[in-house]
């Protein structure tokens, strides 16, 4: 439970506000960040349904673990998880732009809930597109939306917005060759809080290149979390079920039982 909660708290680190518009003047640097931009977008993975299997390596100050996730994605519409260890069955959750859903049967305990109610429950936007991004290795933001800059840094573009958000500070690496993003990185300096989304390797999945080890790591203060998700095989535009039930006798939790 807590590390599909973490992965739904990563989506919310990265998703508060938006990169607004300036009215500043367009720009030399302007139109060649445009064509960056536009170069990652041409060689961006697209697809209608998704099926994955992946191997989840969860480590933080007090304990790892390492489970399997089968992933389905409905573009824009569904995500699907099914977690388990030695090929047994622990948790499921099912998630929509409208609702959240997951169960765990060790406890026999599951949650529902919209993301507005999370939302308000972290304090911070959070929504279903910057979860099923995150997943397949683009942008947590549309970056067509938004002015940004670009800075040459160890080899790969830097993009940052030209006007960073008050509260986090956004940084995307995209290296130079097919204008694949290779890191995110999202900080609040208040709070000490940091998180580096890598995306360390890629596949080609139907001639497009498609993450196949992500490394992600959450820093606050001294605690770190690292999640690394190694993608085992990948099926793009086949068919696909969402089974998904809430077994009966299943004990209803909030969020503050997570």
């Amino acid at each position: 439970m807590k590390r599909l909660a973490l992965l739904l708290i990563i989506s919310v680190l990265a998703s508060c506000g938006g990169v607004k518009k300036t009215t500043n003047k367009v720009t030399t640097e302007d139109i060649a960040t445009a064509r960056l931009i536009e170069n990652h977008y041409t060689n961006t993975f697209d697809f209608n349904t998704l099926v994955a299997r992946t191997r989840v390596r969860y480590q933080d100050n007090k304990s790892r673990q390492t489970v399997t996730v089968s992933i389905r994605i409905e573009k824009d519409k569904k995500i699907w998880m099914s977690a388990s260890i030695l090929g047994i069955t622990g948790a499921k959750a099912l998630i929509t732009p409208e609702k959240i859903s997951f169960y765990e049967k060790i406890n026999r305990r599951y949650f529902e809930g919209d993301f507005s109610f999370l939302s308000q429950y972290f304090g911070v936007q959070m929504d279903f597109e910057q979860l099923q991004r995150l997943l397949i290795g683009q942008t947590v933001y549309n970056l067509r939306e938004g002015d940004y800059q670009v800075d040459q840094v160890e080899g790969l573009y830097k993009i940052t917005p030209k006007k960073q958000l008050d509260i986090l500070n956004l940084f995307f690496f995209m290296e130079p060759q097919d204008f694949l993003i290779k890191k995110q990185q999202v900080t609040q300096p208040q709070d000490n809080l940091s998180l580096d989304v890598n995306y360390t390797s890629h596949q080609l999945v139907k001639g497009k290149a498609f993450p196949k080890s992500i490394a992600i790591e959450v820093l606050e203060n001294t605690d770190k979390t690292n999640i690394d998700i190694e993608y085992r095989s990948v099926e793009a535009d086949v068919p696909v079920r969402f089974p998904f039930s809430i077994p009966s006798g299943y004990k209803k939790i909030t969020l503050d039982e997570l």
